[in-house]
């Protein structure tokens, strides 16, 4: 490859990678073209990409950015899957694709400027994606809110006492407080 078009590879790459700061390092051997464009088809379909890279060109591209420390680790064959709303889903999509494709294998991830090696890329899919954990955290926000809504508008609640309260003054009995 001349230097001209490595500088254009190179420059290329930097645009599309300078400002990402996750992504997902597989690797495809012995895939066929049917089963690798059926994966790309799924990734697209999920606003991500399957991209196969030439490593040199990758770490000269992304020497500075936050890629860096993936770059450093690539060996042999590599391919990026980046997109989605976060790696996770990503990591959680191509784990779903390790049984139908048996030369797929997770190598490596960036996650938000943190390097995963192979023993820890698989737990990625476990974790919780942003739209699970900003939901248990709106769900745990809104749940005393909701617990006294449920206990006023109960019929034994506060409400309920409070009216047996009013209708024994207006009887005339006599209320005794009670100490917990």
């Amino acid at each position: 490859m001349s230097k001209p078009v490595k500088e254009l590879i190179t420059n290329e790459l930097q645009s599309r990678y300078a400002e990402m700061d996750s992504a997902l390092w597989v690797e495809l051997i012995k895939t066929g073209g049917i089963e690798t464009n059926d994966l790309r088809r799924d990734l697209v379909a999920k606003n991500m990409r399957l991209e196969v890279i030439k490593n040199a060109l990758f770490r000269r591209a992304v020497a500075d950015g936050p890629l860096s420390k993936l770059a450093e680790q690539l060996v042999g064959p590599a391919a990026l899957v980046t997109g989605g709303d976060s790696l996770v889903d990503v990591a959680k999509t191509i784990e779903g694709w390790l049984p139908k494709l048996k030369g797929l294998k997770l190598r490596g991830a960036v996650l938000e400027g943190e390097y995963f090696d192979e023993s820890r890329v698989e737990g990625l899919a476990k974790m919780p994606s942003k739209a699970d954990l900003q939901a248990r955290i709106i769900g745990m926000a809104l749940s005393p809110g909701a617990n006294i809504a449920g206990v006023l508008v109960s019929s034994g609640g506060v409400a309920g006492c409070i009216k047996a309260l009013i209708e024994k003054l207006e009887d005339g009995e006599e209320v005794v407080a009670k100490s917990a």
